[in-house]
């Protein structure tokens, strides 16, 4: 079960409407190769960081036109790296919706390992209004299912 807060405001400076939803799960951090990962937030927008994670030197921008019949849901994770961590390529985070169908992100980590805890947030592009069930990381499945995602 999830307990859920929706906002509603404008970006400053881009004029554009963003719905956010805030999440807490009850269920704890699951690990996933020595990394503690849990979700914190899940949100809607138009207009999207793509950095790396952890963030690094990449600054691109995700941008959804006016009209596309797109929109980003993005997925902050927090990590926090254990002892039995050993440094190596991760699968990059795909988002499932509740029919199944699956979102790829174009951000990947990097340099995961450098620091002991860290969040990213990964965006996906998707239909607008899509309501998003899991967040994985190749093995790793986070249930995100609740009203209005």
């Amino acid at each position: 079960m999830f307990q859920m807060t929706r906002v509603v405001g404008l970006c400053a400076g881009a004029g554009l409407a963003v719905a956010v939803a805030g999440v807490a799960a009850q269920s704890g951090p699951q690990v996933y190769k020595g990394l503690e990962v849990s979700v914190s937030a899940v949100a809607r927008a138009t207009n999207v960081s793509l950095t790396d994670c952890p963030p690094g030197a990449n600054t691109q921008r995700g941008v959804i036109k006016p009209g596309d019949p797109m929109e980003f849901v993005t997925v902050t994770a927090d990590f926090k790296v254990l002892p039995a961590f050993k440094p190596g390529p991760l699968a990059k985070p795909v988002l499932q919706d509740e029919s199944g169908k699956t979102y790829n992100t174009a951000q990947s980590f990097a340099d995961v390992g450098s620091t002991p805890s860290f969040s990213c947030t990964f965006a996906f592009r998707v239909p607008t209004g899509t309501k998003v069930k899991r967040f994985t990381i190749d093995t790793l499945a986070i249930d995100l299912a609740s009203p209005g995602r």
